[in-house]
């Protein structure tokens, strides 16, 4: 089975390549954006053509959810428009086609966890463009699996895990929002789970297809989740709560973005990814990657 990897230089696209560098029985060709921008339809016409790709696995995302309410139209090209390009040419070609989509697609306003019923109402750029993707995939292909995803951190890319290392090393006061609350996610976690979904493909030739939430577990608030990234790399620092309404930001964030899991359960019969386990791995282990190039475009 050929798998065709776009994005590979960002966060979930260097987890899946992780994944796939194991001894694996797929072959697959992985692009970074230098190699191949997806905003460029020929040229991943091309690609699709000479390639015939099994499936694809679309990392390319605009994710810097703030610069993104001044560069709309760079958002949505790459999030919304080359999607709606690629869930084409993946029909063409009878590709099964794998994209990551976002917790931001809702308002933030329910009480409850959102599951894949509830209506999207998204506040901010970046959530309307990957919402738009996906009408764009259900409208035009019929072999497709997209995987709603939040908070991603891993020791790859720029993400809030990484972020805070660096603000504890600065030896300042930091503050950060109790009022917010999601699933993070981690990256490794979410690559080793498309990998099961894959080999399953392979095995059945065909997958539940359809929209998916898949995060991870216990769903924390941001200042939550800081403490904890502390606490596994057992660092001392000041940290503070500080409301959303202090620290104003160009894009409206949801207050309340965790996501329901369980449709994905019953499904693939895959448990929900701890990231309290993968943060104390990860704090085991060191973060060997802190000094590598971070990206604008990682998930």
């Amino acid at each position: 089975m050929k798998l065709l990897l776009l994005g590979a230089n960002g966060q979930l696209g260097q987890a899946l390549l992780k994944q796939l560098q194991l001894p694996q029985q797929f072959q697959y060709l992985a692009l970074n954006r230098s190699q191949l921008d997806i905003t460029d339809i020929s040229a991943v016409a091309t690609v699709m053509a000479e390639y015939r790709p099994d499936v694809v696995i679309n990392c390319a995302a605009y994710t810097a959810v703030d610069n993104a309410e001044q560069h709309a139209a760079a958002c949505i090209a790459v999030n919304a428009t080359a999607v709606g390009q690629l869930a084409k040419l993946c029909q063409q070609y009878n590709s099964l086609l794998l994209q990551f989509s976002t917790d931001y697609v809702f308002n933030g306003q329910s009480n409850k966890a959102y599951t894949e019923q509830d209506i999207a109402a998204p506040l901010n750029v970046y959530g309307r463009s990957k919402l738009q993707a996906e009408h764009f995939i259900q409208a035009t292909c019929s072999k497709y699996v997209i995987l709603r995803t939040s908070w991603l951190f891993s020791e790859f890319g720029h993400n809030f895990y990484r972020t805070m290392l660096k603000l504890a090393q600065r030896d300042q006061i930091i503050q950060v929002v109790n009022d917010q609350f999601g699933c993070p996610t981690y990256a490794g976690d979410l690559a080793a789970i498309t990998l099961q979904l894959l080999q399953r493909y392979q095995q059945q030739g065909s997958l539940a297809y359809g929209i998916y939430h898949l995060a991870g577990s216990p769903a924390v608030s941001w200042y939550q989740f800081a403490k904890a990234i502390f606490a596994a790399h057992q660092l001392q620092v000041n940290l503070q709560v500080i409301s959303s309404a202090s620290w104003p930001t160009l894009a409206t964030r949801p207050a309340n973005s965790v996501l329901d899991c369980n449709k994905f359960c019953a499904a693939f019969a895959i448990s929900v990814p701890q990231w309290q386990a993968a943060l104390q791995q990860l704090a085991l282990g060191g973060d060997n990657h802190m000094a590598s190039q971070e990206q604008d475009c990682n998930f």
